[in-house]
């Protein structure tokens, strides 16, 4: 069964459920209350007769006097302590009734009888007759007008219920429409994507804020990430094919050199081991940060904190020169705090210096200011520069300003190292600016949030 049909189906069943339950209710208090009016009504008209007997009991002759008080339809019948009774005064409707059997009652009783297909209310009220000896007065009286009105409200509420139902089906059929059409938009979405290979995603209503808008939105936000997930895989898979293979190439014509001629010519073992080590170390790092790349940023998982900047600045600059031997000058700012995550931070700036030393030969500065309520860090090389239409294409994966690097000379990079960089920084909640001229230098600015922005964290 279909969630379609399950939702009419049950929702139909309750409706109807509730609608007889209601109306079953509403029948049931009405005709209690209606069988305890007469009840009182006909106890009522019982000591009423009572009390006029025993007024003119003296005066009138029994049967006279039965008659006089005999209900319109019904019966009146006085019977004796010792069982018998005198002869019951009925109306011509209500002859059956004398056929009844009776008993004396020391109490008072009252009940409901069903004769046939007419209802009677029996009363029996016990009295002290003139003689001293006491009786019973005992009144049956056809409900028969009351039990009509039960009846033609029977009908009304089972005309009701039938009529409520009509509109209660059509409204459960509309509302299972309603609730399984996303559902089936997202089966075919799903369908279509399966058939086509291409990401689709749902239209939906603006204004709706309900749960399946919500798991609309929700299955349009899957298919972003998935959609871009497949996108980060395929550029993976095409970036690395094409930029493995001149490193792989270079390895392998090397050793092919080695075989053939290395054990004769020291000279050649020694640029061919040279190249390979070279080569190696690139493709390594260049995976590295392909593999890096490939990832969401969701999946890096960033931990922002306060972060003292100058000192990891310094600690990093510390580092960076023992590893590299080269001169990098670091200007002391004192005690500086910024919002970022202290090893991604670490890595970008690891990026934008390695960047600086590939270009330049200079001493390479960094600086640490606070600009209104933002921390830059700026790294300053005095190399090659670059030019505005240089400066628009940089963060472009595998774009090199100087062209005329061979990879062969172990200083041109992959392309990767900005492009890599820019993911980082929006990773963190940084910035990257780039400033640069021809022949003069580069100016790299890393601009964080302080702690007075992110005050939760401060």
């Amino acid at each position: 069964m279909s969630l379609r049909s399950k939702i009419y189906g049950y929702s139909s069943v309750l409706f109807a459920v509730l609608l007889i339950a209601v109306n079953l209710s509403v029948y049931i208090v009405f005709e209690r209350m209606s069988m305890n009016n007469e009840m009182k009504r006909i106890e009522g008209e019982a000591e009423s007769i009572v009390k006029g007997v025993r007024q003119s009991a003296g005066s009138i002759p029994p049967d006279d006097l039965l008659r006089a008080y005999a209900p319109l339809d019904g019966m009146l019948r006085i019977v004796n302590e010792d069982g018998t009774s005198s002869a019951p005064v009925t109306t011509e409707s209500g002859e059956q009734l004398s056929k009844l059997s009776y008993t004396y009652e020391s109490e008072k009783r009252s009940e409901h009888l069903q004769i046939g297909e007419i209802g009677y209310v029996w009363v029996s009220l016990p009295v002290i007759w003139p003689d001293g000896e006491v009786v019973n007065v005992q009144v049956t009286e056809s409900i028969a007008e009351t039990e009509r009105g039960l009846s033609v409200l029977r009908t009304v509420l089972v005309a009701v219920t039938i009529i409520a139902l009509i509109p209660a089906i059509i409204s459960s059929r509309i509302l299972a429409n309603r609730m399984t059409r996303p559902i089936q938009q997202m089966t075919h979405t799903m369908g279509d994507i399966q058939s086509s290979g291409q990401f689709k995603r749902l239209p939906l209503d603006a204004k709706s804020k309900d749960e399946l808008n919500t798991m609309g939105q929700t299955f349009n936000r899957m298919m972003d990430l998935l959609e871009s997930n497949f996108e980060r895989q395929e550029r993976f898979v095409s970036d690395a094919s094409h930029e493995l293979k001149t490193p792989l190439t270079i390895i392998e014509s090397y050793a092919s050199l080695l075989q053939r001629r290395g054990k004769e010519r020291p000279e050649v073992f020694d640029e061919a081991v040279e190249a390979i080590l070279s080569e190696s170390i690139r493709m390594r790092e260049m995976t590295e940060q392909l593999l890096l790349l490939a990832k969401q940023p969701e999946q890096w998982n960033v931990q922002l904190e306060r972060v003292d900047i100058n000192r990891l600045v310094q600690d990093s600059t510390r580092a960076f020169r023992e590893a590299y031997h080269r001169e990098v000058i670091c200007h002391d700012a004192g005690q500086t705090w910024a919002i970022s995550d202290e090893s991604k931070l670490k890595q970008l700036l690891f990026i934008l210096l390695d960047n600086a030393r590939k270009y330049s030969e200079e001493q390479i500065e960094i600086h640490v200011k606070t600009h209104q309520q933002e921390r830059w860090i700026q790294i300053v090389d005095a190399g090659i520069g670059m030019s505005e239409a240089d400066l628009a294409k940089v963060f472009d994966r595998f774009y090199r300003v100087d062209t005329a690097r061979t990879r062969g000379s172990g200083e041109g990079g992959s392309g990767l190292g900005l492009s890599l960089a820019k993911d980082i920084a929006g990773a963190v909640g940084a910035r990257i600016e780039l400033t640069s001229t021809e022949g003069v230098g580069t100016t790299a600015t890393i601009i964080l949030p302080s702690s007075v922005q992110r005050g939760s964290l401060s």
